[in-house]
């Protein structure tokens, strides 16, 4: 993850909005936090975990967290954060709430992620930083914030505390096998012992049985062929009966309709007759007498037609001599026009001059107006300048009489820093016995269980192992009982004097009834139930016990390290009161500081009011001066702006073409108007009327010609016509005397009949088509019955056997087929068998290996030598910082215990305690191994570049020891390493590439400035 930009406002002491570049800090590779104690430096931290988590390490959800992250002074709280993460993709997290009317009530805190894609920022479903980083909130804090305190705790802890501590960086648990061995015994012999009681169903499948049935299957086909050969050729004799019996019947049919249709054909023959004296009446009539009706139609549409046109002709003569007489009325306006229109032009002159003159007096007027003004605005400067002098006498009457406020304010750092102490030990004071009261109670639970907090999983497994063998017992049980209910069918078969089928005995004094098994089935029942619940209810206490363990564990960690910070805290409280330098003021005497700090913030106030009077004095002249000058500008531009009036004026009144400018000189600008509007008007009515009635001639004349040329054609129309007509009637007779009718209404009689043609010829072609197929397939049939053996007793004989051996086919079929599925069966049965043995061999084979598993997994061995072998790599990627930090005098390892030594190579390199480091030491010590923890992380979840924040601890190191310290970091950025440091000490500040230093205000909170 690499950070781009981070603001802060309404969080802890941070009151107003602080802004963070990261751009500008990681440039270099290397940069700084810097601040005094209190500052706010580490919030900066707090607000980026708050933002991508919703997680900060001070307070949880149940205290009262957004009132207390809130400032004081401050009603809303905004976190903005913008990095990159380890894919490059750029994301924006926001998280914000506010104070209500009730000063302890603030809203819930709203979280928001985006994306930004396609220059927008896009929101995302879930603002769980997890899901963009890659890093869960714990491994965030390992990996991208580094405290000192966390990493010598993880340097000094023991064997198994540390590789409790491995196995949650690292996820080790996924190495704890065990009981997931036993798990996987569990279910293999579950399945052991339900393939044994399958194979109990197969007893009398074998291979030699399946051997007798394929016998069995053979001879059975054979009966099947020859019955079916039998079969096959009775069915053949059928069939040739059967097609004579149908050939018989189908003569008799056809002979019969061929008499039908021997009575149809004289109405066929008349049919013929009449439809070819149509056909010849249509070929030569039809068309003559059509084109007859056409062009007597035609001809009296037409000659209604010119009559029609000869009236619109007259009527349009009579519209253009009108429309010339109107033309001629309005002819003298018309000819008038470009005069009026000049005199239009001198309208618009003449009243653009009054507006001129009007605007020239009121411009004349404002120059009177602002005369008087001008002397006023001077004179009000001069007083404003002699108010200032006085003013700036009094402030450094002021400031001379001022108070050192530096030293007040380091006395008053020093009783917030006391009072913050004090609070930090009481509120640790108060968490330690809540941690003791916790474990007191989860010690409770496991007396009142019976069981002891370290032999705990000894006892429980005990009682577990116990409950599997008497379930190993039980299922034997089981098992027996399934044989009897298998052997319970052999039990109605027995019959005094008859063998048993089983062991060949004659007498059978005592058999086994189904009352007997149903009731041990019962009895067996209940048991398997009881031992089940007794199960789940020891594998649930052993689930609740080992995490009433756990959290013993973790509290008692937990006092351990709440006794160190207490002890820390006593030892910083009592340093911190020796700091107390000042002779005029007591330690434990606050009230006569705060007499004195008020007495300067009054005077402070004073200075202040007074410098904001001086301010506004100023502005009142700077304000007094502008306006003096832009009332002299304006003034000027007023008067330029006569002079340009009267100048438009005059050229006006050179313009004017036909009006006497005299004779306008005491007319008003509403009279000019109205006649200048009466002249437009009558402009406009005249080329209206005169526009409109040429049009209208010119649309009458057009209209006129065009009908006139349609009167001449249809006229021209008329007398063709005429002539085709009579040709026509010419052709008829002609026709009439070829083919011998007497007149026309004959052969409209004809005509009339409308024959349709398709259906009477389709309907004479398909009777003699039916009546040649009929004498053809007779011929046929009388050539197919003339050797025919047909009779009915033969027929009736020949079926009866037929259906016999269809019979007897069918038996015969139904035999095969039954012992083929047998078979089959059998096969499939045998094949069962086969698999259930090889599963049962599998899982026999799987048992023993599991036995092996169960032995390596016990214990925790396997996760501690894991555990070790990341202790070993981190003591490595440690050594190559931690020597060169030490001069090659140290090194770090581990002993058998898997606890952190240091080599001695000062001292023949014999090992000895990382308890026996300087402060110093322990800090490189425990930096190194920071970096390596860091690394290893972080290559865990692929991070292309590595970020981290150093948060405190460089105060133990000497000056030398800050120069390596410095060297390596430097080092780490040559690494594609960017590295933060959040320090108070200025050594650091002053040789840092990039940085920023956070100081707090009394007034404005924390505040932010880059260096």
């Amino acid at each position: 993850m690499l950070p781009i930009y981070l603001s802060l406002e309404g969080l802890y002491s941070y009151q107003k909005k602080q802004e963070i570049d990261f751009t500008q800090l990681t440039e270099g590779g290397l940069f700084g936090i810097f601040g005094s104690v209190g500052s706010g430096k580490s919030s900066v931290l707090e607000a980026i975990s708050f933002a991508l988590y919703g997680e900060t390490e001070r307070l949880n959800k149940q205290e009262k967290r957004a009132y207390n992250m809130l400032n004081l002074k401050s009603d809303t709280a905004i976190i903005d954060f913008h990095f990159l993460n380890f894919e490059g993709r750029k994301f924006r997290f926001v998280a914000q709430w506010r104070r209500k009317k009730k000063f302890e009530e603030t809203t819930s805190i709203e979280r928001y992620a985006y994306e930004w894609k396609d220059e927008n920022w896009l929101p995302l479903e879930s603002a769980d930083g997890a899901i963009v980083t890659n890093l869960s909130y714990p491994n965030f804090r390992r990996t991208i914030i580094i405290p000192q305190g966390q990493f010598m705790e993880f340097l000094e802890l023991k064997g198994k505390e540390r590789s409790d501590m491995m196995k949650e960086i690292f996820f080790l648990n996924q190495y704890d096998l065990g009981p997931k061995v036993s798990l996987l015994q569990s279910d293999n012999n579950k399945k052991i012992e339900h393939i044994k009681g399958a194979l109990t169903g197969y007893e009398e499948v074998s291979e030699e049985i399946i051997v007798t049935h394929e016998e069995a299957l053979i001879e059975a086909k054979k009966n099947v062929e020859n019955v079916k050969l039998e079969f096959e050729s009775i069915d053949k004799k059928l069939q040739r009966l059967r097609i004579d019996k149908e050939n018989k019947t189908d003569l008799n049919s056809k002979e019969a309709e061929l008499q039908n249709l021997d009575l149809q054909l004289p109405q066929i023959k008349r049919y013929e007759k009449e439809l070819q004296q149509f056909e010849s009446v249509s070929q030569n009539f039809k068309e003559p007498i059509n084109n007859l009706h056409h062009i007597t139609f035609n001809r009296e549409q037409l000659l209604i037609k010119i009559e029609k046109l000869k009236d619109n002709k007259q009527l349009l003569n009579t519209r253009i001599v009108e429309t010339s007489s109107q033309m001629e009325l309005i002819k003298n306006d018309y000819e008038a026009l470009p005069t009026y229109k000049k005199r239009i032009d001198d309208y618009r002159l003449l009243i653009t001059n009054t507006d001129l003159q009007q605007h020239k007096t009121e411009l004349q007027n404002r120059i009177a107006r602002g005369t008087p003004i001008i002397d006023q605005t001077r004179l009000k400067e001069a007083e404003l300048s002699k108010k200032l002098a006085e003013e700036e006498s009094q402030l450094e009457i002021f400031k001379s009489s001022r108070m050192q406020t530096q030293e007040l304010i380091a006395i008053e750092n020093w009783y917030q820093k006391q009072e913050q102490l004090q609070k930090e030990t009481s509120d640790l004071h108060a968490n330690l016995q809540k941690q003791n009261q916790e474990l007191v109670s989860y010690r409770d639970q496991l007396s009142s269980l019976n069981l002891s907090e370290t032999n705990w999983q000894e006892e429980l497994q005990v009682k577990i192992n116990d409950i599997s063998s008497k379930s190993t017992l039980l299922k034997e049980r089981e098992n027996a009982l399934l044989i009897k209910q298998e052997l319970s069918q052999y039990v109605l078969k027995l019959q005094d004097g008859s063998p048993c089928p089983l062991c060949g005995s004659l007498e059978h004094p005592a058999p086994m009834h189904k009352e007997d098994w149903i009731i041990e089935e019962n009895t067996l029942d209940k048991e398997r139930s009881t031992l089940t619940q007794m199960d789940e209810k020891l594998r649930e206490q052993f689930s609740k016990v080992s995490t009433v363990t756990v959290l013993i564990k973790e509290k008692l960690n937990n006092i351990e390290s709440l006794k160190l910070q207490e002890k820390e805290l006593q030892g910083l409280l009592s340093r911190h009161e020796n700091t107390f330098l000042w002779n005029d003021f007591q330690k434990e005497n606050r009230d006569a500081f705060e007499v004195k700090k008020s007495q300067a913030q009054q005077l402070e106030i004073k200075i202040t009011e007074q410098e904001k009077s001086i301010k506004e004095t100023r502005k009142e002249i700077q304000d007094t001066q502008e306006n003096l000058a832009k009332y002299v500008k304006s003034l000027d531009d007023l008067k330029n702006q006569v002079t340009i009036a009267e100048a438009k004026i005059a050229h006006n009144l050179e313009q004017l073409k036909s009006i006497d400018s005299q004779g306008y000189i005491n007319t008003d600008k509403a009279t000019l108007i109205k006649e200048l509007d009466e002249l437009d008007i009558k402009i406009i009515t005249v080329e209206k009327q005169y526009a409109d009635w040429t049009e209208i001639l010119v649309q009458t004349k057009t209209q006129f010609a065009e009908i006139a040329g349609q009167y001449t054609a249809a006229h021209e129309q008329y007398v063709s016509l005429t002539a085709q007509l009579q040709a026509l009637q010419g052709t008829i007779n002609s026709l009439l005397k070829e083919f011998q009718f007497e007149d026309i209404t004959v052969v409209k009689a004809i005509l009339e009949k409308n024959v349709d043609v398709s259906k009477t010829r389709e309907k004479i072609q398909q009777f003699h088509m039916q009546y040649n197929m009929l004498q053809t397939r007779i011929a046929e049939l009388k050539e197919l019955t003339r050797s025919s053996i047909f009779s009915q007793e033969l027929f009736e004989e020949t079926l009866e056997i037929h259906r016999l051996k269809k019979e007897e086919l069918e038996l015969q079929l139904a035999l095969s087929g039954a012992l083929e599925k047998e078979l089959t069966r059998l096969t499939i049965e045998l094949g069962k068998k086969k698999t259930l043995l090889s599963s049962y061999e599998q899982l026999n084979s799987r048992k023993e290996n599991l036995k092996i598993l169960d032995n390596m997994f016990k214990g925790n061995g396997f996760i501690n030598y894991v555990s070790s072998i990341h202790l070993t790599r981190l003591c490595e990627i440690a050594n190559q910082r931690f020597h060169r930090l030490t001069k090659n005098q140290l090194s770090l390892c581990l002993n058998e215990s898997n606890e952190f030594e240091v080599i001695d190579y000062l001292h023949e390199g014999h090992q000895r305690s990382v308890k026996t480091l300087s402060g110093g030491q322990s800090f490189q010590a425990s930096l190194c191994l920071a970096l390596a923890l860091a690394e290893n992380i972080q290559s865990l979840n692929k991070a292309d570049r590595n970020f981290f924040f150093i948060d405190e601890g460089f105060g133990t190191q000497d000056a030398e020891s800050i120069n390596t310290v410095f060297d390596t970091l430097q080092y780490l950025h040559h690494e594609n390493r960017v590295v933060g440091i959040i320090s108070h000490v200025e050594e650091l500040k002053e040789r840092m590439p990039r940085s920023i230093s956070v100081t707090k205000d009394l007034e404005r909170g924390s505040q932010i400035t880059y260096n």
